[in-house]
């Protein structure tokens, strides 16, 4: 299984994971309730601060179909991410900003948070 991980919405920078020779990229995960979630040592699974982002959007997008069972409700947001949704997933690296001000994030299914090249870290 690989890493999941997306580009910030604001830096469009890849959201590299702690196990990356970069290390973690410290992020925010904005919620379309205003909350934020920070994290600074992503693992590179989907969970940030404690919640799975893919149970977030889930559970955002189609309260409906989702039961309450996290394995269950992660599956929705998976298979979500893809369609057109009203509340996306949207990663920042600056916690000033407000869900409703920002574009999506992208996946990074290049990099995956981890697989980058030695030439791609040294523009970093």
């Amino acid at each position: 299984m690989g890493f999941f991980s997306w580009k910030t919405s604001d830096t469009k920078e890849s959201i590299s994971n702690k196990y990356s020779d970069k290390g973690a990229l410290p992020v925010y995960l904005l919620c379309p309730d205003g909350t934020k979630l920070f994290e600074d040592d992503y693992e590179g699974y989907g969970v940030f601060a404690g919640q799975d982002a893919y149970v977030l959007l889930a559970r955002w997008n189609a309260p409906d179909k989702c039961t309450g069972d996290v394995e269950h409700d992660r599956n929705i947001g998976i298979y979500l991410e893809d369609d057109e949704i009203k509340f996306p997933l949207k990663f920042v690296e600056d916690g000033a900003l407000k869900y409703n001000f920002v574009a999506a994030s992208e996946d990074d299914w290049e990099f995956q948070g981890y697989f980058y090249s030695s030439e791609e870290d040294e523009e970093y």
